[in-house]
């Protein structure tokens, strides 16, 4: 009987190792490009020449949430690369309305057509026209970048701004730091000064973007949201039975409150300038306390988590400024009471159909709206 050498044993029990691995691998690859794995968002370069983040222009696209495939989206982004099913024009001839916001406005999870943006398109065509700019992560000092590039490049008579819960910290980048977003950064004279960091879609994530069982990994089964949560972790763990209100960690401290309060008394000191527009045309749209807001014990408690205390903080500035201001709190609260429909989905904390729609019944109900409907088209 022939003896096997050792480094030939070695090498062929190192064979039937990566086949062993490969074959299964290779098995749920092919299984996962059958079913519908989230295709991925694709962001753009973000740099000088294009200065705010976009996705990749004219693509249409499925989205999904959770390893069940609970939450499925067919989304198309326009020739400017936001989720929108309208061409945007530079600048058109008819009165442009600007929908600013972070994954709240981009809407991913809903059929366009259900969305604020969506709604309120269609509620003023053809005389009037409103675009969306929006991209999951933005915040604060993100808006200000998207102010600034919509004001350049279409000129718009209004602007309308959603704000959520992580808007106000996220928007420093001592708290966050993700490429492609604008952040605020304390200067030499102690100012929180605006700053860009650019990005550049590297090969390496262009080569796993092509993966199904990549993307179902990080896009479907919740690790990715796993890790994002874990940044939050430095401010502590809540006593109060919850770790999170408004879709952000409940948690205060005193640095993180002043630290937000900055950031939102630059964010409302620069907006007018940004945007190009007066504070009376200008309208702010604050997210409710959810889900706290559907039970009366945590909602007490959630009134004196972070969110509670910073939308406060933030209607109260901006209330004083001159801006017009929108809770969408009390407008959820309203329809929760008599219908008991949740404006969330059961898998994700984004709003659902319901939510997009109390939230575009509010807008059309407000003092900038109603100004808006009488302009007319622009010689």
């Amino acid at each position: 009987m022939r003896r096997v050498s050792r480094p030939r044993q070695t090498s062929l029990s190192l064979i039937s190792l990566c086949i062993g691995l490969t074959l299964p691998l290779l098995s749920m690859e092919i299984a996962l490009r059958f079913l519908p794995v989230n295709e991925g968002a694709r962001p753009q370069a973000v740099n000088q020449e294009y200065p705010v983040r976009r996705l990749e222009p004219q693509r249409t696209f499925l989205w999904s949430k959770g390893w069940n495939f609970p939450i499925i989206n067919q989304v198309r982004t326009n020739n400017d690369g936001f989720v929108n099913d309208q061409t945007y024009d530079h600048p058109g001839a008819s009165p442009l309305l600007t929908l600013i916001g972070d994954s709240y406005v981009e809407a991913l999870m809903v059929p366009f057509a259900d969305s604020v943006a969506g709604r309120l398109a269609r509620a003023v065509a053809p005389t009037e026209r409103v675009y969306s700019f929006g991209t999951s992560s933005s915040a604060l000092s993100s808006y200000l970048g998207y102010a600034a590039y919509a004001s350049k490049a279409f000129r718009p008579q209004a602007m309308a701004f959603i704000i959520v819960g992580n808007d106000f910290d996220e928007s420093l980048l001592k708290y966050k730091n993700e490429p492609g977003h604008h952040y605020f950064v304390e200067d030499a004279g102690g100012n929180l000064a605006l700053t860009r960091l650019d990005y550049d879609p590297s090969l390496w994530r262009t080569i796993i973007r092509s993966s199904a069982l990549i993307r179902y990994q990080t896009l479907n089964t919740g690790i990715l949201d796993s890790v994002l949560k874990w940044q939050h972790l430095p401010f502590g763990r809540p006593s109060d039975g919850f770790g999170f209100a408004g879709n952000t960690s409940a948690a205060v401290t005193p640095l993180r409150m002043t630290d937000s309060q900055r950031a939102v008394d630059t964010f409302l000191a620069s907006i007018p300038a940004a945007s190009g527009l007066q504070p009376d045309r200008i309208l702010f749209v604050v997210d409710g306390v959810r889900p706290q807001l559907y039970d009366a014990s945590l909602l007490q408690l959630a009134a004196d988590s972070y969110f509670g205390r910073m939308r406060r903080y933030f209607i109260d500035q901006a209330t004083q400024r001159g801006f017009e201001i929108i809770d969408l709190h009390t407008h959820f609260s309203e329809h929760y009471q008599p219908h008991h429909q949740r404006f969330e989905f059961p898998t994700d904390s984004h709003w659902n159909s319901l939510g997009h729609e109390v939230c575009f019944e509010a807008i059309i109900r407000s003092r900038l709206y109603a100004w808006f409907r009488t302009l007319t088209p622009i010689n």
